[in-house]
C-alpha cells in the first residue's frame, strides 16, 4: 500500500487503509473461531479415552489445552481492540479532512509527511507479518513473531494520534459540528445556544458526540499529573476566563505538582505543557497583537464543558446547571469561594435534601476563590453551615493541612474589584503549617501585614501584588526562609523596603522592591540583596533620579544569577534642561568597574520613565546574553553605539527619541522582533499597522 498518496487523495487513502483493517479483523475472528475448533474435538478424544490410570494425564492434556486456547483468545481480543481503535483514529482524521477545502495547497501537507513515511513501513510490516501473526497453521508448532503485531498496532496509534494534532482544524471543526449539533437538538436560535451551552455537562447526549470521546481520549493519554493539574484548573475557573501561566506556575508549586529540577524550572514545565495543549487544540493563546510572548491562555466553552464532564464522572470536581464549580470538592479535599448570584433555589433545593456541602477544615488542601468580591464575607457564609457556634478564625486555624489559600484577584482585569470588611479573619493562618502559596493579590482594605502570615514558614509563594493600601512590610518576614516568590508589585503606599529581606536566601523572584530616599532609616536598598544569590528576577520602583549610582550597579553586579531586571522610575526630574546636565556630567566622570551595568546572565531588560535622555551605564558589551530589551517613556533619546546582542526591541512613547531603520539594525544585527509605539522620531521601519515587524522565518 502506497501511502505517499495519501498526500493527493487523503479521503480514497484512509477509505484503503479502513478496508485492509476490516479485513484484518475478519482474520483475527476466524483464528478465535479455529482455535475453538481444533479445541474441541481434542477434548472430545481425550473424553471418550479409557478410563484408569491414563484419565489424570488426559485431565491434565485437557486443562493444558483449554488455558492454551484461553490465551489465544485473550491474545485475539487484544489485538481486535487495537484494529478497532486503529479504525477509529482513521475515521476521525477522515472526517476532519474531507471539511479542509484546501488541503492539498497547503503547508500541512508538508508537515504530514515524515508521519506518513513511518506509516507507510509500519503498515508494510504489518501487511508482510498478517499471515503468519493472525493466521497461523492448524496444528502448526506454536511460535510468535521477534515483535507481536500488538507493538506494531501501538505504533502505528501513536503516529496517527500524532498527525491528528498537526492539524489545527480538527477539533475547531468539531467544535462547529457540536456546537450546530447542539442548536439543532435544543431547537433553539443562534443566541440562545450560547445560553445553553454550560449545560452541556449535564445533557445525555453530549457524551456519545464525537467531540467528547475525542477530548475524552486526550485526557486518558495524559500520563502525568502536572498536564491534568493544568487542565483541571481551566475546569475550574469560569468560562471563556483569560488565565495567566504566572497563577498557573504558582498554583502548581503550591500543591506540589511543579517542581525545581536540574533540567526544567517550574515555569518552563506550564510553558512546555500549555504549548502542548495549544497544538491539541484544547487551548487558544489571548494575546495582544502586540504581544511576541504568550503569557495567557483560555479554553473554548464546548473544551471546558466536555471537561467539566469528564471531572464529575471521575468525582473530582462537581458543578451547578451553569456549568460552575461547587463550593465543595470532597474527594479532591479542595473548596472554592463561588458568588451566590443565581443559585439561591438551587441551595435551597439541596438544603431540602440534606445534601449541605460538608467543607472539613482539618482535610482541606485548596481553598480557592472563583469569583467571590467579598472573601471574608464568604468565608463566614461558610462557617455558619458547619457551625453557627464558630468563627471565622478558629475555622480557618483547623486548616493545617491546607497548600494553597488564594483569596484575591486572579482575573486579568485590574478592574475586578475585591474588598474585605477587616483583615482580623487573617489571625487564622497562623496555624496553616503546610501552606505554600499564599495569595492577596488585588484585596483592598489590607494595611499590613498581620504576624500570622510571617509564621508561616513554609511559605514558597507570597502574592500581594496590587495590594494598593499596603502601607509596611514588617520586619519578621525574614522568618520566611523557604519563600521563593514574592510579588508585591503595584503597592503604591509602600515607603521603603526592610533591611530582613536580605535572610531571605531561597528568593528566585522579587517583583516591586522599591528603592526610596537615603534619608529614610532603616531603609532597605540593593546592597541588602547581594546576598540573593538565586534570584532571577527583579522588579525595581526608583523613587529617586539619581537611582542607579555606582553603588547601585555594584550591588546589582554581585547578582551573578539574574537573568530578567525591571526597572521603573516613579519621579521626573523638576527642571527640564537636568536630563541633559546630568549627562554630560555623566560623561566627565572617569568610568570604573562600578559605574556599568554588567550581568553576564542578564537576557532581558525592562526601562520604564527613565528621567534622562541617555543611560551611560548601559553598554552592550557588558550584556552578553541580553536577547530582550524594553524601553518605555520618560526622557530617554539615545542607546550607547556598539553591538547589541537583543533579538527583541519594544520602543513606547519615546517622543524625544530620534533614529531610522537603518541605524536600528546597525546597532541590533540580531533583532527578528520591533515594536515601535508612538515613536514619531523613529522612522523608515518596516512595521505594521500595530507597530510591530518581525523578521520573516525562512
Amino acid at each position: 500500500m502506497d501511502l505517499t498518496m495519501f498526500l493527493k487523495e487523503p479521503v480514497d487513502t484512509i477509505n484503503n487503509l479502513i478496508k485492509s483493517l476490516s479485513s484484518a479483523e475478519t482474520t483475527t475472528d476466524t483464528n478465535t473461531n479455529t482455535t475453538d475448533t481444533t479445541t474441541t474435538p481434542a477434548a472430545n478424544e481425550n473424553s471418550s479415552s479409557e478410563q484408569g490410570t491414563s484419565t489424570g494425564k488426559n485431565l491434565a492434556d485437557k486443562s493444558d489445552r483449554e488455558d492454551g486456547s484461553k490465551k489465544g483468545k485473550d491474545d485475539s481480543r487484544s489485538d481486535t481492540q487495537q484494529l478497532e481503535k486503529l479504525r477509529n483514529n482513521l475515521n476521525q482524521i477522515k472526517e476532519s479532512l474531507i471539511q479542509l477545502q484546501k488541503f492539498e495547497e497547503s503547508d500541512l501537507a508538508k508537515q504530514l509527511q515524515t508521519h506518513l513515511r513511518n506509516l507507510e513501513a509500519k503498515f508494510g510490516t504489518v501487511r508482510d507479518k498478517n499471515e503468519q501473526t493472525l493466521s497461523p497453521t492448524p496444528n502448526a508448532p506454536s511460535s510468535r513473531p521477534k515483535v507481536p503485531l500488538s507493538d506494531y498496532l501501538t505504533f502505528i496509534n501513536k503516529e496517527l494520534m500524532k498527525i491528528k494534532y498537526q492539524i489545527p482544524s480538527i477539533r475547531k471543526l468539531s467544535m462547529t459540528s457540536s456546537k450546530a449539533h447542539s442548536r439543532a437538538s435544543s431547537g433553539s436560535n443562534e443566541g440562545s445556544s450560547v445560553q445553553e451551552l454550560p449545560k452541556l455537562h449535564k445533557s445525555e447526549r453530549f457524551p456519545k458526540s464525537s467531540f467528547y470521546i475525542e477530548i475524552e481520549g486526550i485526557f486518558g493519554g495524559l500520563k502525568k499529573d502536572e498536564e491534568k493539574f493544568i487542565l483541571s484548573c481551566f475546569a475550574v475557573l469560569t468560562e471563556g476566563a483569560v488565565v495567566k501561566r504566572r497563577l498557573l506556575t504558582y498554583w502548581g508549586i503550591g500543591e506540589g505538582c511543579l517542581k525545581d529540577s536540574k533540567s526544567e524550572t517550574p515555569e518552563e514545565i506550564v510553558d512546555r505543557i500549555l504549548l502542548k495543549f495549544k497544538e491539541m487544540g484544547l487551548i487558544e493563546p489571548a494575546m495582544n497583537k502586540r504581544k511576541q510572548e504568550v503569557r495567557s491562555y483560555k479554553m473554548d466553552p464546548l473544551v471546558r464543558s466536555a471537561l467539566n464532564k469528564i471531572f464529575q464522572e471521575k468525582n473530582m470536581f462537581d458543578y451547578d446547571p451553569n456549568g460552575n464549580v461547587e463550593e465543595n470538592s470532597a474527594p479532591n479535599n479542595k473548596a472554592f469561594l463561588v458568588k451566590d448570584e443565581g443559585k439561591a433555589s438551587d441551595d435551597k433545593s439541596r438544603s431540602q435534601q440534606g445534601d449541605q456541602p460538608n467543607l472539613d477544615p482539618e482535610k482541606l488542601f485548596t481553598l480557592f476563590n472563583v469569583n467571590e468580591h467579598s472573601p471574608d464575607a464568604k468565608l463566614i457564609h461558610l462557617v455558619r453551615k458547619k457551625s453557627k457556634d464558630m468563627n471565622v478564625v478558629d475555622w480557618l486555624s483547623k486548616m493545617k493541612s491546607l497548600k494553597v489559600l488564594y483569596l484575591g484577584r486572579w482575573q486579568k482585569s485590574a478592574s475586578y474589584h475585591i474588598e474585605v470588611k477587616s483583615t482580623e479573619f487573617l489571625k487564622g493562618l497562623k496555624s496553616m503549617e503546610e501552606l505554600k502559596f499564599l495569595s492577596l493579590q488585588g484585596i483592598s482594605r489590607i494595611k499590613e501585614i498581620p504576624r500570622s502570615i510571617v509564621m508561616l514558614t513554609n511559605l514558597v509563594v507570597l502574592d500581594l501584588k496590587d495590594c494598593y493600601n499596603l502601607e509596611l512590610l514588617p520586619e519578621e518576614i525574614s522568618s520566611l526562609t523557604k519563600l521563593r516568590y514574592l510579588d508585591i508589585s503595584n503597592c503604591y503606599l509602600l515607603g521603603n523596603m526592610p533591611k530582613e529581606l536580605s535572610l531571605l536566601t531561597e528568593l528566585q523572584v522579587l517583583k516591586g522592591f522599591i528603592i526610596g530616599h537615603s534619608k529614610t532609616r532603616n531603609l532597605g536598598t540593593l546592597e541588602d540583596l547581594k546576598k540573593l544569590h538565586k534570584l532571577k528576577k527583579l522588579t525595581i520602583i526608583a523613587t529617586r533620579n539619581e537611582f542607579p549610582t555606582p553603588t547601585d550597579l555594584g550591588a546589582l553586579q554581585e547578582l551573578k544569577a539574574l537573568q530578567k531586571l525591571t526597572i521603573a522610575w516613579g519621579v521626573q526630574p523638576k527642571i527640564a534642561q537636568e536630563p541633559e546636565k546630568a549627562h554630560k556630567s555623566s560623561k566627565r566622570e572617569k568610568p570604573t568597574e562600578s559605574s556599568v551595568l554588567k550581568l553576564d546572565e542578564l537576557k532581558k531588560l525592562d526601562l520604564q520613565c527613565f528621567p534622562y535622555s541617555t543611560p551611560s551605564w548601559l553598554k552592550p558589551g557588558d550584556l552578553p546574553k541580553l536577547e530582550k530589551l524594553y524601553i518605555r517613556g520618560g526622557n530617554f533619546t539615545t542607546l550607547e553605539k556598539g553591538t547589541w546582542e537583543v533579538k527583541a526591541l519594544r520602543l513606547k512613547y519615546l517622543s524625544g527619541m530620534k533614529t531610522n531603520w537603518r541605524e536600528l539594525k546597525e546597532l541590533f544585527p540580531k533583532l527578528a522582533y520591533l515594536e515601535r509605539v508612538k515613536c514619531p522620531g523613529i522612522t523608515l521601519c518596516p512595521c505594521d499597522e500595530n507597530g510591530v515587524w518581525q523578521k520573516s522565518k525562512t
